[in-house]
């Protein structure tokens, strides 16, 4: 089966409950994709293992000066409301829409200059395919804008449990994250 026909299985079975054992994963969960990524360390990983922790997923560029600054400034905002437990339960995942320069240097660099701790933070760099379909299982828009290699994207932050499931969306800049917290203390 090639990647669209898997995406296009997956976004059909969005919504519906797991009707597996606890061990699997919902049939709505994004870790059923098959993709590899790097992160700012330039380790390998397949997406999948993702799993086992609450995960505030954004997708940003590193050389945006339009919403990314904002998207990472809420993230912020968001952890610092946090308990201070929090952290061994939940990860921040940048993804970046922009794999062809946003090397693992440039994010290491990104994390650096934005005090972004790993463990805790990590960003990830996929081949554009890879991107493309993570973003449609999330529901993010976008689309290279002009030759200078700005990226129009949908402004949202998604909170997914351990298994990858969506639990919610923050769309938008500057929104209320109140019930987005209140989910997260609950899952931890």
């Amino acid at each position: 089966m090639n990647k669209i026909s898997g995406l296009l299985i997956l976004l059909c079975l969005a919504g519906v409950g797991s009707t597996g054992s606890a061990a699997d994963l919902a049939d709505d969960s994004i870790y059923h994709i098959d993709s590899i990524w790097l992160d700012q360390e330039r380790r390998s990983m397949n997406i999948n293992e993702l799993q086992g922790k609450l995960q505030l997923v954004a997708f940003v560029y590193s050389y945006c000066e339009h919403s990314c600054p904002f998207i990472l400034a809420n993230l912020k905002k968001i952890e610092r409301a946090l308990p201070e437990n929090a952290s061994s339960g939940l990860q921040f995942s940048l993804i970046s829409l922009d794999p062809a320069r946003d090397t693992p240097e440039v994010l290491n660099q990104y994390m650096r200059d934005h005090e972004l701790p790993a463990p805790v933070w990590q960003m990830l760099s996929g081949d554009a395919d890879d991107v493309l379909e993570l973003a449609a299982l999330i529901g993010v828009r976008y689309k290279p804008m002009d030759s200078g290699g700005d990226i129009a994207h949908s402004n949202m932050i998604t909170l997914l449990d351990n298994e990858g499931r969506i639990l919610y969306q923050l769309k938008g800049l500057n929104q209320d994250f109140d019930e987005m917290l209140r989910l997260i203390e609950r899952q931890l």
